[in-house]
């Protein structure tokens, strides 16, 4: 039992690191599409679109591909929850991470992409907060290390500090506190759906949510542009990556405790600080990686309560 506890854990570590690679390079695509005059809800659409697509083949060609590789273990997951009630737990999740996508793929466009990225990893920061409306109190020291992190989104989020416009910061902090709703209901899925269900459910939910941003009358954020074949191409491979890193996470997540991998989410800000100046962005000025850094600081001392408990529990069944 102790072997395969250990086994699972370096799954999900192993996976989350992954899923921040393959969520990083989708960051990048969808800023470059934006580039390309595509809007974020157009982004949207076709990265759930081709996501959902590519699970289906995935899914359907399970036999063959397991028979050339068979460590991969691929199975076709039951798409109908194991108990009422799951059907509406992902519609609540896929609405807060359509409200969390939408304006994270607008931030993506018009700000530095390691920026944008660091709004979005400061949803730790905000669970917290949301448990002192809770009778879970959170600790001293975790108190703390909130409080370092809200330093953190002041330093990136302050416009005569890091340049960037209000709604900007505004889109950012509203998006990591959707994104926290939606994270805040993927392990209780475990009980209704296997993970590929999960990824396949929220893919097409993201499709309809996509289809209908498109009417958004906002510059950059609504709108529709017909893609040409390379558009297409890179649309496609968006939402290859998409996929492989909501796969990769939502098995991380229930492989492993989640105070165990989400430290190691942070490496997406690393990744698309590195993306974002390869597609021309703007060096950060010190007080915005100062701001970046505190973020990171701050949602790894969070975790770290979590990850020291997990860990003993691990150590005793050795």
């Amino acid at each position: 039992m102790a072997e395969q506890s250990q086994m699972a854990i370096t799954k999900g570590i192993g996976l989350m690191l992954i899923s921040t690679i393959f969520f990083a390079l989708m960051n990048a695509l969808v800023k470059y599409l934006s580039a390309l005059g595509y809007s974020s809800m157009e982004n949207i659409f076709f990265r759930a679109f081709f996501m959902v697509l590519f699970l289906w083949w995935l899914f359907s060609a399970a036999p063959t591909i397991n028979r050339f590789f068979p460590y991969l273990k691929i199975q076709k997951p039951k798409i109908r929850s194991k108990k009422r009630g799951g059907f509406i737990k992902i519609l609540i999740r896929s609405f807060f991470g359509a409200v969390s996508m939408s304006l994270a793929f607008y931030n993506f466009a018009t700000i530095p992409l390691g920026v944008a990225t660091a709004f979005l990893q400061s949803m730790p920061i905000f669970m917290v907060i949301f448990t002192f409306f809770t009778r879970e109190k959170p600790s001293t020291f975790v108190i703390i290390a909130t409080f370092i992190g809200f330093v953190g989104v002041l330093l990136i989020a302050n416009p005569q500090i890091s340049n960037i416009s209000p709604i900007n910061a505004f889109a950012g902090i509203i998006g990591a506190i959707s994104a926290c709703f939606a994270f805040m209901t993927l392990r209780s899925l475990k009980e209704y759906y296997e993970s590929g269900a999960v990824v396949l459910w929220y893919g097409i939910c993201m499709s309809i949510a996509g289809a209908l941003g498109m009417l958004i009358p906002i510059e950059k954020m609504g709108g529709f542009v017909m893609p040409n074949v390379y558009a297409i191409c890179i649309f496609l491979l968006c939402g290859l990556m998409g996929a492989a890193g909501q796969w990769c996470m939502t098995s991380s997540y229930m492989f492993a405790p989640a105070g165990i991998v989400a430290p190691i989410s942070y490496m997406r800000i690393v990744w698309s600080l590195f993306l974002g100046f390869m597609l021309g962005d703007l060096f950060p000025s010190w007080i915005t990686l100062a701001g970046i850094g505190l973020i990171i600081a701050s949602g790894i001392l969070i975790a770290l309560p979590v990850f020291i408990k997990e860990y003993r529990k691990i150590y005793r069944q050795l």
